[in-house]
């Protein structure tokens, strides 16, 4: 699962001088997992699956995989933390904690209440 949610805190300089605002990107662990073993291209976020870990370039955006992958995961990763989960998950908890009341998971039956 990935989320990509806008932000303009975050910048980036392009080789030609051209400055780039960045999206935070949330993954999940098995889409990062896959990113590191190769599997995944760390630009655009292409599934490479089908042509083995590292290709030498990602077929959609022609990223040097074999050659930058790990260098542009480095850079991208750096002080990033694990999520609880993805936009939809964090909503969910969000109006859980905020509205959950729980309720009695045994039901006593009338009469056994009445016999005090």
């Amino acid at each position: 699962m990935i989320d990509v949610e806008p932000t303009a805190a975050k910048t980036r300089v392009l080789p030609d001088g051209r400055v780039m605002a960045e999206s935070k990107i949330v993954v999940s662990p098995e889409a990062a997992e896959k990113m590191w073993k190769g599997y995944m291209c760390a630009r655009c976020l292409e599934d490479v699956s089908h042509l083995g870990p590292y290709p030498d370039e990602c077929p959609l955006c022609h990223f040097p995989m074999k050659a930058e992958q790990r260098r542009q995961l480095e850079q991208d990763f750096v002080g990033e933390h694990a999520s609880p989960g993805g936009f939809m998950d964090r909503e969910r908890e969000a109006m859980l904690r905020a509205h959950h009341e729980p309720k009695p998971q045994i039901l006593v039956s009338k009469s056994v209440r009445d016999r005090k």
